[in-house]
């Protein structure tokens, strides 16, 4: 599944979203509202999604 069509089904998430990379090196960490919104983030939209969670409260993505 795409990046943007998964945080489709969380667009009522209003904490904070963290992408990591295949290698779980930390990409982004931010408010859901905001990450989806700054137009430097548009390149993360097309990338699969591999594995999510939540963890310490945090949506937690990781793309490939």
């Amino acid at each position: 599944m795409k990046f943007e069509d998964f945080m489709d089904l969380y667009d009522n998430w209003n904490g904070v979203t963290r992408v990591n990379d295949n290698e779980l090196n930390p990409i982004v960490e931010m408010n859901t509202a905001v990450l989806m919104d700054l137009r430097e983030n548009q390149n993360l939209f097309e990338k699969e999604v591999v594995a999510f969670g939540f963890y310490d409260g945090v949506l937690t993505v990781r793309i490939k």
